[in-house]
């Protein structure tokens, strides 16, 4: 019997070599995506928890209630940025006004951890206008404020009259405290107090943000009318209130007529449509109701390049008894890049009426229309109806994605005697 070896094929060295080099290889890639894998996911955890440092210092502007943000955070309550992340989650030494902690539950699992970026390292952060975490060998910001004067220094405007809609006149106005309680920063609070001029008009400065307990007393017989007001950062709000009892008629408060001349009334709240788009504030008729313009700074927007409206409640006229010889809505726009399109409107009688389409540039400009007649009845206006009166823009533009912009709207009421 012949026997034949048979020839056993296998793995050489040098195949065996190769093969061992691509795992290698194959495992060297898979843990660098993994490595990127997970440094992503530390940055993007990372951020979320700066974000959620954020809107505990200043509150979270996308927290409404009835129509109104309620949501300030610490700034909210103590009137003043903290002077570390500490400070967020225990009383920074006594303070009356912290209402803490500000950190939602998500972001505590003990007393420092949520000071730590995803790195372990410290958020930096000594009571400025920005966090950051350096804990991945660069710098990730996050932008608290623009500034500490937008959540610490704001302005509030407002009018008090009585039962029958007269003003304090001369006689009157030294009859009348106005009081706003706020946090004064260091965990205590200050009343601030102010006495309006003959026609009733009053303005409260250095306001911090938050809710606040605002008095009008009239003092001789201590009947006291308590609201509480809303403080936005960059507020240049409007308020009007009235007593519940003539005590301005007939004793030289009347408001009489001052004619011939003017009344310019600016958006003290919104109105029966909110369609357009805010940038740089959180309500839209903030974003419109500057004295001063400011242009890019705050603004509405269209969203599409069909028309969209806006239209806003308006400050009280305080002329009540002069001749109206007309009412003219101004808008202030521009177009973005693509062409654009504005439209005045008045709301009046429960319709709206809007004044020539015009034409935006790249600048922006002032467009208005009058009206000399109220245009649901025809015939003069009168002061009810002005105070009923809305006013607003329409916004179009041809490119849906280069929005036109709307940065001021108000009315010139014009009278004569």
């Amino acid at each position: 019997m012949a026997w034949r070896l048979r020839k056993i094929s296998g793995f050489g060295l040098i195949e065996l070599t190769v093969v061992i080099i691509i795992v290698g290889v194959l495992v060297a890639v898979a843990m660098q995506s993994a490595t990127v894998i997970v440094q992503d996911a530390r940055r993007v955890e990372t951020e979320r928890e700066m974000e959620m440092l954020a809107n505990a210092i200043v509150g979270d502007p996308a927290i409404i209630s009835n129509g109104q943000r309620v949501d300030f955070g610490y700034v909210g309550d103590v009137g003043g940025f903290p002077a570390n992340l500490q400070a967020l989650y225990e009383n920074p030494g006594g303070y009356s006004t912290w209402d803490g902690p500000y950190i939602l539950p998500g972001l505590v699992q003990d007393s420092v951890g949520f000071m730590m970026d995803e790195w372990g390292s410290l958020y930096n952060f000594s009571g400025g206008v920005t966090i950051t975490s350096t804990g991945s060998g660069s710098t990730i910001t996050e932008k608290v404020a623009d500034a500490v004067s937008d959540y610490t220094l704001n302005t509030l405007n407002g009018s008090i009259r009585d039962a029958n809609d007269s003003v304090p006149g001369l006689v009157y106005l030294d009859s009348v405290d106005i009081k706003i309680t706020i946090p004064d920063g260091a965990g205590g609070t200050t009343i601030k107090t102010y006495s309006p001029d003959a026609a009733g008009l009053f303005t409260l400065d250095s306001l911090p943000v938050g809710t606040h307990p605002l008095r009008m007393i009239y003092t001789p017989n201590v009947d006291t009318l308590l609201r509480y007001v809303a403080v936005l950062p960059r507020h240049k709000g409007w308020v009007s209130y009235k007593f519940a009892s003539a005590y301005f008629s007939g004793g030289g408060g009347g408001s009489g007529c001052s004619g011939p001349g003017s009344e310019t009334l600016r958006p003290v709240g919104v109105g029966n449509a909110t369609n357009l788009v805010t940038d740089g504030c959180a309500t839209n008729y903030l974003c419109v109701d500057d004295v001063s313009t400011d242009d890019d700074a705050t603004y509405v927007k269209s969203v599409g390049t069909s028309y969209g409206v806006d239209t806003y409640a308006t400050a009280d006229p305080t002329d009540t008894t002069c001749t109206i010889t007309s009412v003219t809505v101004y808008v202030r726009a521009r177009k973005f890049v693509k062409t654009a399109y504005t439209q005045a409107v008045l709301r009046t009688n429960g319709a709206d009426y809007t004044g020539s389409e015009e034409t935006l540039g790249s600048s922006f400009v002032d467009y208005s229309q009058e009206w000399t007649n109220n245009p649901f009845t025809g015939v003069a206006w009168t002061w009810t109806e002005v105070t009923d009166t809305e006013i607003g823009v329409q916004l179009r533009s041809s490119k849906s994605t280069h929005p036109a912009r709307c940065t001021q709207v108000w009315v010139v009421v014009a009278y004569t005697d």
